[in-house]
């Protein structure tokens, strides 16, 4: 996961920001509101070597960062890898691919945050998923492999 830490840190020099939406805009991912069905958050793939992330129209604003930070680590670390194909089609397990996600975008909310945290004298998982708004249990897996 430590790959990933550096992944984030490079792409938000690069980027200048560590906004996911100014991430995208700066990468020219693409990125559609749409009514999708209730159980779909969003989704990212590549079309024609355009990347794109289509977002759920019904998240809350929280909901949708955190799921914009989650596919844009699709879209950097698993880019031509179809995990919708490979979990609809196949047997081939997904759950990496998403934990990678997750991790990419829990220190990418992280890092847009960080300066909440320089006050404080210790940190924990609570303290993360308050300042970020992602749920305790994808903090702890992104930073504890819980």
């Amino acid at each position: 996961m430590k790959k990933i830490a550096e992944q984030v840190l490079n792409l938000i020099k690069r980027c200048g920001t560590a906004d996911p939406a100014g991430i995208c805009e700066k990468s020219g991912i693409v990125v559609h509101i749409h009514d999708l069905p209730e159980h779909i958050n969003g989704f990212a793939s590549v079309y024609e070597g355009t990347p794109f992330i289509v977002l759920n129209q019904s998240l809350e604003y929280y909901e949708r960062k955190i799921t914009l930070a989650h596919e844009l680590g699709h879209i950097i670390l698993h880019r031509y890898t179809n995990s919708v194909n490979l979990s609809m089609n196949t047997s081939f397990c997904t759950s990496r691919y998403e934990k990678e996600a997750d991790c990419f975008a829990a220190h990418l909310l992280l890092a847009g945050e960080i300066g909440e945290l320089e006050d404080m004298e210790s940190v924990t998982a609570e303290d993360v998923s308050m300042i970020t708004h992602m749920p305790l249990s994808m903090i702890k897996k992104a930073f504890f492999g819980e």
